[in-house]
């Protein structure tokens, strides 16, 4: 039972320097990216930034848009609802 134990703590250990590895790889890669990039480090900030905006705007707009399909399936339902009702009146209510 301990061989089990240590075998399972030796696959942790390996699993958890097998991540590092990647991180590490991942954030070394991305900094030599920006490194030997061919643009300036401003023109690579001033693109993220503008992109960064235009992501910015268009959330809002699909925010917006969001907010105006909501609005119109609510009162479709509104309408919806309205309609069953008044058909349940006039079935539970005697004619007079």
């Amino acid at each position: 039972m301990t061989k089990f134990k240590e075998s399972s703590r030796s696959g942790e250990k390996s699993s958890t320097e097998a991540m590092f590895a990647i991180v590490f790889s991942l954030f070394a890669g991305f900094a030599l990216g920006l490194l030997f990039a061919p643009q300036s480090g401003k023109k690579t900030i001033r693109d993220l930034t503008a992109k960064l905006r235009e992501l910015g705007d268009r959330g809002k707009f699909a925010l917006v848009e969001a907010k105006v399909m909501s609005e119109e399936l609510l009162e479709k339902s509104k309408e919806r609802v309205e309609k069953v009702s008044s058909k349940i009146k006039s079935k539970i209510e005697p004619d007079e």
